[in-house]
This record gives C-alpha cells, structure tokens and sequence, in this order.
C-alpha cells in the first residue's frame, strides 16, 4: 500500500495533479494555451476543462491537444469545440469532438511532444476570457 501526500509518493501510486492555466486570445498554433510540461517524467493527462466565462465577440472553435513545441496546433483532446456560441464548461471526456480523447500522455520535460496548446481552429479569438484546469499523473 502506498502513502501519498500532496503529488509526492511513497509506494507505487501517483496523486493526481490539476493546474490552473488563463486562456489567451492569440489567434496561432497555441496562442490560447501552450504549457510545457514541468516534470522530468513523462504525464498522463486525465482532464482537460476549459472553463469560458467570456465567450468570443465572433464565432470560433478551438482544438486541444499534444504537441511538439508551444506553436503547434494539436486536436488530441479537443476537437473543434465551439466557444463563440455561449459561455461554459467543457472538458475532453463529454466534449472532446471527433478526435478528442479521455487521456493523452505527454513527454518528460525537453522530450518530444511535452507541450498542451490549445489553439483557435475557426472564426476569431477576440473576446475570450477563461481558465484551463489540467488534471494529470505523473509517471
């Protein structure tokens, strides 16, 4: 049995981690979000929520994912959420779109594919005003 405090470990079991990260409004691969992986292991994202509490001034979509570096747009856990309609939460489990997932593993800081972005897909950016909550394990 392992005993675990605060994301630290003693045993075999991880404590899951959630992050809060502001959304931006830049209109680039990544210009909504893009965080780096903190960790000298590899995460297992679990819970991508994008919480909207200003929806764009226009119609837009954003996408979620994995990627190799802060620029690149990725749709592996997000795929063309609509957030130009009304304000909300969404997450990747009930809203993940045709390519979103329930999970998807990031690389060890350094490594390849250790970024989340988050990045407009369609229509315009301008307006937006919310938060992102990671939930992850490290391994």
């Amino acid at each position: 049995m392992a005993i675990i405090s605060g994301g630290n470990i003693i045993g075999n079991l991880r404590e899951p981690i959630t992050v809060r990260l502001a959304l931006a409004t830049g209109a680039t691969g990544g210009g909504v979000l893009a965080w780096q992986n903190p960790h000298d292991s590899a995460i297992i994202i679990t819970r991508l929520v994008l919480d909207v509490t200003t929806k764009t001034t226009a119609a837009c979509t954003v996408d979620a994912g994995s990627a190799a570096n802060g620029t690149t747009s990725s749709d592996n856990l997000i795929n063309g959420l609509d957030i130009g309609t009304a304000i909300g939460t969404f997450d990747n489990v009930s809203d993940g779109g045709t390519n979103g997932k329930a999970r998807q593993k990031l690389a060890a800081k350094g490594g390849a594919a250790d970024y989340l972005t988050v990045s407009q897909a369609s229509g315009a950016i301008a307006g937006l005003v919310g938060y992102a909550y990671v939930t992850y394990i490290i391994l």
